[in-house]
């Protein structure tokens, strides 16, 4: 990602790139970078499931070389279930022949999760059947290989501007956390959670947002219906939130966190390491 963006004002940067002209404290800058995009939304986060390393590398180079775009490459279904356990990506690019689980059968699994993020599949099979197959799975669109880069990165680019559907997810997860809205449930480490209603609304809110950041400003709309909320009701709200997670998790255990950024508002942070020890 070297270039300007077309139209715009931030400036992207190709990670090899700024890795040699800067070594290893330039890596270390990068990464907060791009992170910190991701988090506040400059950056769209996309999940590719793509078991051809070689083809997954052309995708994510062709895909970031001109686009605002983050992008984590993982080879197999299973990987791809860890990943979207703590992420809510923008966009999901999922190949059809995957080992052990395919392509149609990981969306199937998702969709039925309540992961409602927008899905393309890649395949080489292009039979009508083919086709419905994939789409019932949940998948949003279609190609098959081999197919025309420029044309990959206008579907995707017309998946990201589908509005969100953040009201019509029955089910959202963030870790060891599973939401249900439908049954106005919320389990943490397999114990069912005693919330007030605006805490089980709040923690919906961060969990289906998870890791991103969280303004008041939204809070005081999605939980309050209003903007005009006192400060003192949400930090309260927040810290029962806090004192209900911590009470299941220990105060010590950072596999979920609850995280207050100053200025800005909250964020639910899930720790991939401990979910990949256990």
């Amino acid at each position: 990602m070297v270039e300007q963006v077309p139209g715009g004002g931030d400036m992207f940067f190709h990670e090899q790139v700024w890795n040699e002209a800067f070594g290893a404290e330039g890596a270390r800058t990068l990464e907060h970078f791009l992170y910190h995009q991701v988090v506040f939304r400059k950056m769209k986060l996309i999940l590719l499931v793509e078991d051809d390393t070689d083809l997954a590398g052309t995708i994510e180079k062709r895909l970031s070389r001109s686009n605002p775009f983050q992008i984590h490459h993982v080879e197999s279904a299973e990987e791809a279930l860890t990943k979207t356990s703590s992420h809510r990506y923008d966009l999901m690019i999922v190949d059809w022949m995957l080992p052990e689980m395919n392509g149609p059968r990981l969306i199937e699994e998702l969709r039925e999760e309540g992961y409602a993020t927008p899905a393309l599949m890649l395949t080489v099979r292009d039979e009508m059947d083919d086709l419905v197959r994939g789409l019932e799975s949940g998948a949003d669109d279609y190609m098959t290989k081999p197919f025309d880069f420029k044309k990959l990165e206008a579907r995707a680019r017309a998946l990201l501007r589908r509005p969100p559907e953040w009201s019509e997810i029955d089910k959202v997860s963030a870790g060891p956390l599973k939401v249900n809205t439908a049954r106005r449930e919320a389990v943490l480490d397999d114990v069912l959670l005693d919330l007030r209603k605006k805490e089980f609304d709040l923690l919906r809110l961060l969990a289906d947002k998870s890791p991103d950041v969280v303004s008041r400003s939204v809070i005081a709309e999605r939980v309050w219906g209003s903007e005009f909320v006192s400060d003192n009701s949400i930090d309260v709200t927040i810290s029962g939130l806090r004192k209900k997670v911590d009470d299941v998790m220990g105060k010590d255990d950072d596999t979920l966190r609850l995280e207050t950024v100053r200025g800005v508002g909250y964020r639910l942070m899930v720790n991939e390491e401990d979910l990949e020890e256990e």
